[in-house]
């Protein structure tokens, strides 16, 4: 059963609407009995989506999904970095029929061909009406930007509460993370945002807040973004269409 609405006069925007989901069912719960994690690894779905897929537990996806909340439309700002769902059409089973690097567990066969789902950090750039704009992050497999033709449309995401500070996977620097939510892992030093595939998302889609960027880490992301946004279309007297 979802979660009773609850508000806070003094916090009002910044509660949870509601939360979604409940406990785990019998059936995930007997799953994780007969299978315990590995070593060293911990409970964690934060911790989970850091690892390669075929080592992630599905049973601690169920177990963590109800964290997610669906937030009022005020609580959003430019630069917050959220954790969300994003769904987008698997372009290389459509294209090849091949199945390398999606694993079956993501993967939805759609009337439409098939749909790959993923659980992505993404950082909001721009709020409208009933949706916001927001940037992807990619660790493409953990290897970040080494088999990438397109370097230059990515930025490396630096995470402030690392000992060491990760280096540069393209030549634009990297962007840091001011305030990071506890019980959030470490941002992956392979995490990059892809500034040239910014993606819609509406208000009422649950998310999970994991933090925020710096004031100057996110100008400079807005700079990246309109550099490489299409150019007004002029004619040969040079005036606009």
């Amino acid at each position: 059963m979802p979660k009773k609405l609850f508000y806070q006069n003094s916090e009002r925007n910044r509660q949870p609407i509601r939360s979604f989901g409940g406990p785990p069912s019998a059936a995930a719960q007997a799953r994780r009995q007969a299978q315990e994690p590995p070593k060293g690894k911990g409970a964690s779905y934060y911790k989970q989506s850091c690892l390669p897929l075929k080592e992630r537990s599905q049973d601690l996806v169920e177990q963590e999904a109800y964290q997610w909340s669906v937030f009022r439309k005020e609580f959003f700002r430019p630069g917050m970095i959220i954790r969300g769902i994003l769904h987008e059409q698997d372009h290389i089973a459509t294209s090849t029929g091949s199945n390398i690097t999606i694993s079956e567990r993501n993967r939805t066969h759609s009337r439409y061909r098939p749909i790959c789902t993923k659980f992505r950090k993404m950082i909001i750039i721009s709020l409208h009406y009933d949706h916001y704009t927001a940037i992807p992050f990619f660790t493409h497999n953990g290897n970040g930007l080494a088999f990438k033709p397109n370097p230059e449309e990515f930025v490396s995401i630096r995470d402030h509460r690392a000992r060491e500070k990760s280096p540069a996977q393209s030549h634009h620097q990297p962007l840091e993370t001011e305030t990071i939510n506890k019980g959030i892992e470490l941002i992956d030093v392979k995490s990059t945002a892809h500034f040239t595939y910014s993606v819609p998302r509406r208000y009422e889609l649950p998310v999970i807040h994991e933090g925020q960027l710096t004031k100057s880490s996110f100008n400079c992301l807005i700079d990246l973004f309109y550099l490489y946004s299409p150019k007004k279309i002029r004619d040969r007297d040079g005036k606009i269409c």
